[in-house]
C-alpha cells in the first residue's frame, strides 16, 4: 500500500445493503410503543416513568416524534478483504493491525486472516461475521 494514497481504504470492507418498504406514523401511542421497545433494549434497568402518551411529562415530546417501521424487501452483501492482494501483503497488514491494537483492529485482522485460510482451503462456505 502507498503511505499517502487514500483510495486503498475501500479495498477492505464488509457491507450489507437493505432495501426496505417504510411506514411512518406520528400517532402518539405508536411512537410511545416504539420508545418502550428502545428503552427495553438500551435501558433495561428501567428507572423511568412509564411512557404514556397522555402523561404531561411525555405528551409534548411524543407529539414531535415519528415511528418508522422498515420491512426488508431485499438485501445484498459484499465483502472486500483485500483478496486481490498478494498473501504477503495481507500478512503485513494483519501484523500492523495487531500491533496498532485499536478496539476493532483484532476483528479486522481476523477477517483478513480468513482470506488467507480460504486461499489455502478453496472456496469459502461461511463469511466471518466478527
Amino acid at each position: 500500500m502507498h503511505p499517502e494514497y487514500g483510495g486503498s481504504a475501500t479495498a477492505y470492507h464488509r457491507t450489507v445493503i437493505f432495501e426496505c418498504a417504510s411506514t411512518v406514523t406520528r400517532e402518539p401511542a405508536a411512537v410511545a410503543a416504539q420508545q418502550v421497545r428502545l428503552l427495553a433494549r438500551y435501558q433495561p434497568e428501567g428507572r423511568f416513568r412509564s411512557l404514556d402518551p397522555e402523561d404531561p411529562l411525555y405528551r409534548a415530546a411524543l407529539a414531535q416524534l415519528a415511528a418508522v417501521r422498515l420491512d426488508v424487501t431485499a438485501r445484498r452483501a459484499k465483502f472486500k478483504l483485500g483478496q486481490n492482494r498478494p498473501a504477503e501483503s495481507r500478512r503485513r497488514i494483519i501484523a500492523e493491525l495487531r500491533k496498532r491494537g485499536r478496539p476493532l483492529d483484532s476483528r479486522a485482522a481476523d477477517a483478513l486472516e480468513w482470506t488467507l485460510d480460504i486461499d489455502r482451503a478453496g472456496a469459502p462456505t461461511v463469511v466471518p461475521s466478527g
